[in-house]
């Protein structure tokens, strides 16, 4: 294939930067980690990030992980199938579904960093 295959149609140009995403979520959860390991020291040898550069890094990498969800919570539909009382349930239940469960769950671990920020 050449090397431009993925240019050639929209589907595909979408797919291939969906699976970059997963590169800067990466990135940015081994500095997570890092960060964390740099805490147990204590606060005297803790310096939190504050670099004009790291504020949008994470900026970016939230963005690609919006839509890293947002695209497979979208073919969710597609993905799973489930039948209730013999029935099967409508693809498009199933995604508001999973879209309301992802937004419960933001508003929960929102909620709990807040009440652990006090």
């Amino acid at each position: 294939m050449p090397a431009g295959w993925w240019l050639r149609k929209r589907h595909y140009f979408l797919y291939v930067v969906r699976e970059f995403t997963a590169l800067p979520m990466a990135v940015w959860l081994l500095w997570l980690l890092y960060e964390i390991k740099s805490a147990s020291a204590g606060p005297a040898g803790y310096q939190p990030p504050k670099s004009l550069g790291f504020v949008v890094f994470s900026v970016v990498c939230l963005a690609f992980s919006v839509y890293h969800s947002y695209t497979f919570l979208k073919l969710a539909g597609v993905i799973m199938h489930l039948k209730v009382l013999d029935r099967p349930v409508p693809s498009r239940v199933i995604v508001l579904t999973m879209f309301g469960l992802w937004a419960v769950a933001s508003l929960v671990i929102g909620g709990v960093l807040i009440w652990f920020a006090k």
